[in-house]
């Protein structure tokens, strides 16, 4: 670290990189609590107020990403657990909310939560909360934007109940284990929640706004000699290091764009960025985590991680509240 906000890998000090906050490896500067104060809590407040948020977590494979996420353990275990992560605090702070929400306005603003969890492995969508985990199309609509048909979404109304949604799909994803990470993830993973607000209005009509808040837990990109893979496994490394490269044409082509420049983006070269139109596009408030490993061998993917944050941090969203 060259400062509190600019990194630099040390095979490459020529090249820096600045983003809005940055944690040493030995957790000196930032802890689970910090991430969500200075990611999950901004996102959620968004939310509550009619924005889409989107958080996601991005670098290779076993560099924290999972951990970043979900935290140390599998179960709910509530507030006094220090290292659970972003989801389960993102769930206690989104419910707190809206009781404050609903005790401020004295119950004239009602709120409902419904939620779905999906994967997308090898280019496929998999509906994660259902028990044959079947396949799910995607489809465009005029009014709804890009949407998973037929995807499973269940009504939550506290953190438990969000957080077993989570634990039910997690159990169904596709992971398997590698020379780099014994518990790979190898398929993206979409935890999304559409939040309702119905406002009950002076006139007698009923106001009702809603927005989506995805968290984004990615596959890592992984080099085959490092990560050892073979069969289906290299099959598996092939298509995820396909998407994240998609993903970052696509933020590139982005940011020609907010330079001025003629650019075409293609978000439908994968699934992935599809998916993330909106969030990508400009119509979400979008936080991106980048997770890098400090260990010398992995300074490739390491620079690949930080040049495509550093390019995320360069556009501007700009977020409408849909009516």
């Amino acid at each position: 670290m060259l400062s509190e906000n600019t990194v630099c890998i040390p095979s490459q000090r020529s090249e820096t990189f600045t983003f809005d906050h940055i944690g040493d490896e030995n957790c000196t500067q930032v802890n689970q609590q910090n991430v969500f104060e200075a990611v999950g809590k901004r996102a959620v407040d968004q939310c509550i107020q009619g924005y889409n948020g989107t958080i996601f977590a991005y670098g290779q494979t076993g560099s924290g990403k999972t951990f970043t996420m979900q935290g140390a353990r599998d179960e709910f275990t509530g507030p006094d657990d220090e290292l659970r992560g972003l989801i389960p605090r993102c769930f206690e702070y989104l419910f707190t909310r809206i009781a404050e929400e609903e005790a401020r306005t004295l119950g004239r603003v009602k709120y409902l939560c419904r939620a779905s969890y999906i994967e997308i492995y090898n280019e496929t969508i998999y509906d994660l909360l259902d028990p044959l985990t079947r396949t799910c199309a995607m489809r465009e609509d005029i009014k709804r934007g890009v949407f998973i048909d037929n995807v499973t979404e269940e009504t939550v109304q506290d953190p438990n109940e969000a957080y077993d949604v989570f634990v039910r799909g997690t159990t169904n994803r596709h992971v398997s284990a590698t020379s780099m990470n014994r518990e790979s993830s190898r398929s993206h993973s979409v935890l999304m929640l559409v939040i309702q607000s119905l406002t009950q209005m002076d006139t007698g009509l009923t106001e009702i706004r809603e927005s989506k808040f995805s968290l984004v837990d990615l596959a890592g990109s992984e080099r085959q000699k490092l990560a050892n893979t073979s069969g289906l496994r290299l099959k598996e490394a092939a298509n995820i290091n396909k998407s994240l490269s998609t993903l970052g044409n696509v933020i590139n082509s982005l940011v020609d764009i907010g330079n001025g420049k003629s650019r075409h983006v293609n978000y439908r070269d994968s699934k992935l960025t599809f998916l993330l139109r909106d969030s990508l596009g400009g119509n979400s408030v979008t936080f991106i985590i980048a997770n890098v490993s400090p260990a010398l061998c992995n300074d490739m993917e390491t620079t690949s991680t930080l040049r495509l944050a550093a390019a995320c941090w360069l556009f501007p969203y700009r977020c409408i509240v849909p009516g």
